[in-house]
């Protein structure tokens, strides 16, 4: 292992992706496909997952995170970056001067962009982000219309998209969110009349299009499905047909310690369970690692075998490897994959931590080191 080899990594199988988008792509029929890399690209890396969707002919990248949507901008990704709702309207010019294109949703943005564009004498595309339910960010589906017609009155200003967010992840929301999907639409239509019609309309993400939602828009944003992930359980609709695009999260053993049975019951913070024979791994919970749900037990793949995990701390994980004797310094540690017969899967460490496969993915995954399969050049 040479000194830029990283001590711990996550396998990212970029194959995966591009069937995933593929799925997708037939899933939303004539609507465009744009790819959510919010979130450090769910886990997955934003920069390397905004190359691949690029690379396979995604329309368009969505994220909130101005430094990621930057760093895909310096690495070369061209297509259209559109920023969810986040950036204060202060920092429109700078998205503006990366070629990033804001969401408005109030005065204060529309007017930070209309200053953005008489700055740099040109016209500055925006998205208008309505607000039908969720209660999170957006203008009020009352007011919409007023602020639509603020922006399209604006001469440097054009409005080339209006979306909306409806997720949900039972058949109750789906129900939910099929009703206040009726608003938006009616919204869109009495834009028409007035003679506002942006290029690009959006309601469903993930839970919308795997359900089969009715559309009359004409673009979807997907984050979850693209990589593997499901926002909905099976008996509302079924995943089957999209992989998983995390195939790895491996370490190496950077330490094995051998240690005398001590007392029962002595005080140590770091540890929640005993062996003679341990083994480090560098990762900790600076990257988001954490201890079990309460009744739960986490394990690792040693040489095949299961290693129980019996301690955390800042910056390393201590493994059980008593019954592991051939394991030795620099040994592959396998937290998510195959080793011999033995299986760990985003799911168990999900089940473990009580959480989310999604939550695992970007609090656990993201601040890893990524290696890319199946990347184009």
């Amino acid at each position: 292992m040479s000194a830029a080899t990283p001590a711990t990594w996550v396998e990212i199988d970029l194959a995966a992706l591009e069937h995933n988008l593929g799925v997708v792509t037939r899933l939303a029929g004539e609507r465009k496909v744009i790819g959510a890399i919010k979130a450090n690209g769910y886990g997955c890396g934003a920069v390397g997952i905004a190359r691949a969707l690029e690379h396979a002919g995604v329309h368009g990248l969505w994220t909130g995170n101005v430094e990621e949507a930057v760093a895909a901008r310096q690495a070369g990704v061209t297509t259209k970056i559109i920023m969810f709702g986040g950036p204060l309207p202060e920092q429109f010019d700078h998205l503006v001067g990366h070629d990033l294109i804001p969401t408005v949703y109030d005065r204060a943005g529309v007017t930070a962009a209309a200053e953005v564009a008489s700055r740099r004498g040109r016209v500055v595309p925006v998205y208008l982000k309505v607000d039908c339910g969720l209660r999170r960010l957006g203008v009020q589906l009352a007011e919409a219309r007023a602020l639509a017609r603020a922006i399209d009155v604006e001469p440097g200003l054009h409005l080339e998209g209006i979306y909306t967010h409806l997720p949900f992840g039972d058949e109750d929301g789906r129900n939910w969110a099929h009703r206040e999907s009726a608003a938006f639409t009616e919204l869109l239509d009495a834009l028409t009349l007035e003679g506002i019609r942006p290029e690009i309309t959006q309601i469903w993400g993930s839970s919308g299009l795997l359900s089969g939602l009715p559309d009359s828009t004409n673009a979807v944003c997907v984050g979850q499905l693209l990589y593997g992930l499901t926002p909905l359980p099976e008996a509302v609709a079924s995943s089957a047909r999209f992989a998983p695009v995390i195939a790895g999260l491996k370490a190496r053993m950077i330490h094995i310690g051998n240690h005398p049975v001590g007392p029962e019951g002595s005080s140590n913070p770091y540890m929640f369970g005993r062996a003679e024979r341990t083994g480090v791994i560098a990762l900790g919970t600076a990257e988001g690692m954490r201890g079990p749900a309460a009744g739960r037990q986490m394990h690792v793949l040693v040489r095949g075998r299961r290693a129980p995990i019996i301690g955390t701390s800042l910056e390393h994980v201590v493994v059980d490897l008593d019954g592991i004797d051939d394991a030795v310094l620099g040994d592959e540690v396998v937290l998510i994959g195959h080793s011999g017969a033995q299986t760990v899967s985003l799911q168990d460490w999900a089940a473990w931590f009580g959480c989310s496969p999604l939550e695992v993915a970007v609090t656990l995954l993201g601040r890893i080191a990524k290696r890319y399969k199946g990347a184009q050049d």
